[in-house]
């Protein structure tokens, strides 16, 4: 099967990586139509094949999720709604219209207990509402469409959204010294570098090099950190705008109790997507660089 790149749709427009995607798609000479929840409720199903048909797509990309983790302990029903039974919705429709579907899910579908890099294949535990709800819809996703993919992804940030680098520009200029997590493990991953991983699979599959080639992938930045070591990093960056840092603590997990628990280890071997696609992947230093100097200049002009 060869996949037109003239119409590919994205849905969670506003979200980290739905943003992405839309403002990168020309340096691949991908067309992208990108939807927000305003413009479709992807939980209603006449919605979702109202627009398939409206806009026909080659491609169906879906950004769109429910990723407050410690909100979804106390909202579950919601975040089984947007994660499982609308991914359910996307793949039937998907799947009727004979559309291939990109999924993004989570590292939280692992439990974190394993001492080296999650495969692809290795069993599922999420030990959250977020996790139980990514990996819901994974098992329809697989069960409904064959033309799928499912990407795994982690601690994603950009310079957009609620995300932990974003938090802690915040938190500098707020606070003389902060407590943060070093036992948590993981790669933290700049949704500009989601985005053109994706779009690479997409024009690549125009290309018609790779059919049939669906399943799971995983996909982050290269060379996992804790999220003190992502803090340091950020802090010793922004000194070089002259700005004053906190001093960090790191700490234990069990001193910074949270609705919902966290994987101890979240870091994904990649080298399944790096071998079948050839994706760009670099250090998550190289994307949190370009994060901060991107917000850091827009607000000193």
């Amino acid at each position: 099967m060869q996949i037109d790149n003239s119409n590919i749709l994205v849905l969670g427009a506003n979200g980290q990586v739905g943003r992405e995607l839309a403002k990168r798609a020309d340096n691949f000479n991908i067309n992208v139509k990108a939807l927000s929840r305003l413009e479709l409720d992807i939980t209603k199903s006449e919605d979702v094949a109202s627009v398939l048909q409206r806009i026909g797509p080659k491609i169906l990309i879906n950004a769109a999720a429910y990723t407050a983790v410690d909100d979804a302990e106390s909202q579950s029903e919601i975040a089984f709604n947007v994660n499982r039974d609308a991914v359910e919705t996307l793949a039937k429709n998907c799947a009727k219209f004979s559309i291939p579907l990109i999924h993004l899910s989570t590292d939280y579908v692992f439990d974190g207990k394993k001492s080296g890099a999650y495969l692809e294949d290795d069993p599922v535990c999420p030990i959250g509402v977020y996790g139980r709800s990514k990996e819901a819809g994974e098992a329809h996703l697989r069960d409904i469409i064959d033309e799928h993919m499912i990407i795994r992804t982690s601690w994603v940030y950009s310079a957009h959204g609620n995300n932990f680098l974003r938090t802690m520009l915040r938190l500098a200029t707020e606070r003389d010294e902060l407590n943060i997590v070093e036992d948590q493990k993981g790669v933290p991953t700049f949704a500009g570098d989601i985005a053109d991983a994706l779009l690479s699979i997409v024009q690549r599959l125009t290309l018609g090099k790779h059919e049939k080639v669906w399943g799971t992938f995983h996909y982050t930045a290269k060379n996992p950190t804790t999220w003190r070591g992502f803090a340091d990093e950020i802090f010793n960056q922004i000194r070089n705008y002259d700005m004053a840092v906190p001093v960090v603590n790191g700490i234990p997990s069990s001193q910074y109790p949270t609705p919902a628990s966290r994987p101890l280890n979240s870091v994904l071997n990649c080298d399944k997507i790096e071998r079948v696609f050839d994706v760009p992947r670099r250090s998550w230093r190289e994307g949190m660089l370009e994060v901060i100097d991107q917000l850091l200049k827009d607000e000193q002009q």
